[in-house]
């Protein structure tokens, strides 16, 4: 079950235009939305150097780029996002908080979430590449696409048994809470050896051999129905793929290492 998701979003059109997606995936996972709304604080220290200056886009025209003004529009842009918040939550059964963090999304979503069931969104275009971290974050990620739509299947990725029992306990949990259906993708290659595992938790009849063992061929096996795909972080699928054809993605993380 996923409890409370984190969306850091920051003064771009495209972010507010998601906020009603990531807010209905909230409400239909029965999720806390806590949304965080970045200032970035090379901007703001920009803003006060007296050579600064801003070009307006639509006329050309160069003038002083003014701190104070920066700083109204930041707050206007926060109320904004405050009272679109207000207006999907009287929709729908949304419990939310807004929030102001200071510093760059790559640094916010490499912290420790607030929370152990806390999980960070990102939202990205079809055409974006998947994102790739120096040092992978130790928590689930929750990928949305731009084009998202409310889930209607889950996808498990089961590649390597050991590595990918807490994907595999992550999708049963959510095709559980949501009562959707849970298919559980396996490269054909391997299906004879994965197979046994399945049984003995009653899944092997949602197993599904892909031929193409790619990430193109995994989410070809669920046509056109938007799907949750889940799986590990790590996975050799993930390697220079792109969202493309991806509703929503979850990675999971390993899980911790007890100490001996």
């Amino acid at each position: 079950m996923i409890r409370h998701i984190v969306w850091y979003l920051d003064l771009s059109q495209a972010e507010l235009e998601m906020l009603e997606r990531v807010a209905e995936f909230a409400a239909r996972h029965g999720a806390r939305l806590r949304a965080v709304f970045i200032e970035d604080e090379s901007l703001l220290r920009s803003a006060e150097l007296p050579c600064t200056r801003e070009v307006s886009l639509t006329t050309g025209r160069v003038r002083e780029l003014d701190p104070e003004r920066i700083r109204l529009q930041l707050r206007r842009r926060r109320e904004h996002i405050r009272q679109r918040l207000q207006q999907l939550a009287r929709n729908r059964a949304l419990e939310w908080s807004l929030e102001v963090e200071y510093g760059r999304r790559e640094q916010l979503l490499a912290r420790p979430p607030a929370s152990r069931d806390e999980v960070p969104v990102l939202v990205l275009d079809p055409a974006t590449e998947l994102p790739t971290w120096d040092r992978p974050p130790e928590h689930e990620v929750l990928l949305l696409s731009r084009r998202f739509r409310p889930v209607e299947l889950v996808l498990a990725v089961w590649e390597e048994a050991a590595r990918d029992a807490p994907v595999l306990a992550r999708a049963e949990q959510l095709a559980r809470q949501q009562q959707l259906p849970l298919w559980i993708t396996v490269p054909a290659a391997g299906a004879d050896e994965l197979g046994p595992a399945l049984e003995p938790r009653g899944l092997k009849g949602a197993m599904l051999p892909i031929t193409d063992w790619s990430l193109p061929g995994v989410m070809a096996a669920a046509s056109d129905r938007a799907s949750l795909l889940v799986l590990h972080r790590d996975s050799p699928l993930l390697a220079g793929a792109r969202m493309k054809n991806i509703n929503a993605a979850l990675l999971v993380a390993p899980e911790p290492q007890s100490s001996a």
